[in-house]
């Protein structure tokens, strides 16, 4: 290998670690190829076992420790750059109780892979919904209040999770009702309500 290619090499090779690590370790053949893997460099990283194939198309650096939210972490890459949502965002910054069967999570795009035990939610997420946990991206509090106002939770479900936000400091009480302009009436009507149990 010549010194341009063995440079080019350990280029991608970085490229494609910033992107894993803001993954926890996992990423996309598609990623792989975006920082110039071609298809025999996958299939060499695989054989070489730097590479550990986790689905079709979904792979982690070998050298990645375990990490207690690492499937949260897979599925999220899995469904295409996810965000953990609704149920399990409000469980994951310590909102109410809710304890989700499923891990809830927000896409834009349609989703062609099946996961067991995954409820995918399809929305339009704006940059300031979301925070990033250092492996896999979350809906703000605020953006989760919404979301689960507008979906199936019961009311008492809803207030516990907005009474717990304001208890650790995690929602402030003017953005929530500023944020509360673009939505629907029923969204209004059941914050409203969390709000005066709340105070």
């Amino acid at each position: 290998m010549d010194d341009n290619a063995g440079n080019r090499h350990r280029q991608q090779d970085r490229d494609l670690y910033v992107q894993a690590r803001e993954q926890d370790g996992y990423f996309t053949a598609s990623q792989a190829r975006a920082v110039g893997f071609s298809v025999a460099d996958i299939g060499a990283a695989i054989v070489a076992g730097s590479w550990v194939p986790v689905e079709p198309g979904l792979y982690r650096l070998t050298q990645w420790r375990s990490t207690d939210l690492e499937e949260v972490a897979r599925c999220c890459v899995w469904f295409d750059d996810a965000v953990v949502s609704h149920q399990s965002a409000a469980e994951l910054h310590g909102l109410g109780s809710l304890h989700p069967q499923f891990l809830h999570v927000t896409a834009l795009t349609e989703m062609y892979h099946r996961m067991d035990r995954v409820a995918v939610h399809r929305s339009v997420l704006a940059f300031s919904d979301c925070e990033h946990t250092g492996s896999f991206r979350i809906t703000t509090p605020l953006r989760t209040v919404l979301d689960l106002a507008e979906g199936g939770v019961s009311q008492w479900v809803l207030d516990e999770v907005v009474g717990d936000g304001f208890a650790i400091g995690r929602l402030d009480r003017g953005a929530l009702e500023a944020a509360l302009a673009g939505c629907s009436a029923h969204v209004n009507q059941r914050i409203g309500r969390a709000l005066r149990t709340a105070f």
